[in-house]
């Protein structure tokens, strides 16, 4: 079997998430309106992402809204502890890294949620590295995120596979030649990784 290098996507695939817990998590912390907090995070969510805003200073511009200083481990956890692993896809991660495939993460996050989940759950060991929206300045679906995604990973275009829930992503990987599939199920991601002699 020929080693392969297999991106995953984090959210809705190897963890689903909450952004109503989220919201409302924050607003029982700040004591805010929860549209408030839906508009004032909503606004925050590219920048966030792209690491141009920091969970601190997100922490501060809330602080000034209620007129009390919050604080930023509190709002870090109300804002990040909204996971539930994706048993199944897990399974099959771990299965493709027992055949000697690299495994990388390819995410739009932010700080505080990577950190929270990366500490809440263990399967992160199985990954060779990680490409982060917030590290690398860059979000998908733009080129850029995938050539940097190679570049970190050290890997040829032919050589990789990618899968993620959201359609447009894909099909931007693709543009850029890319292998890669929407993630639906781990029953048809199984399929997809065993027609290509991955599995």
């Amino acid at each position: 079997m020929i080693e392969r290098t297999i991106f995953f996507d984090l959210g809705n695939v190897l963890l689903f998430f909450d952004h109503g817990k989220m919201y409302k998590q924050v607003a029982d912390y700040t004591g805010l309106p929860l549209a408030q907090v839906q508009e004032f995070l909503f606004q925050f969510l590219d920048p966030y992402e792209r690491g141009l805003v920091s969970s601190h200073e997100i922490q501060k511009l809330l602080s000034d809204q209620t007129g009390k200083e919050l604080d930023l481990d509190r709002f870090k956890w109300a804002a990040s502890d909204i996971f539930v692993p994706n048993t199944e896809t897990i399974a099959i991660a771990e299965r493709l890294k027992e055949k000697g495939h690299r495994l990388f993460l390819l995410s739009n996050t932010c700080d505080a949620h990577f950190a929270h989940a990366k500490k809440q759950f263990d399967f992160f060991t199985l990954f060779d590295g990680f490409v982060l929206s917030y590290e690398v300045g860059l979000r998908k679906p733009e080129k850029q995120i995938y050539e940097k995604a190679l570049e970190i990973a050290g890997c040829q275009k032919e050589s990789c596979f990618y899968t993620d829930d959201i359609v447009p992503y894909i099909e931007a990987a693709r543009a850029f030649g890319i292998d890669a599939e929407p993630y639906t199920t781990p029953v048809l991601l199984s399929e997809q990784l065993f027609a290509r002699g991955m599995l």
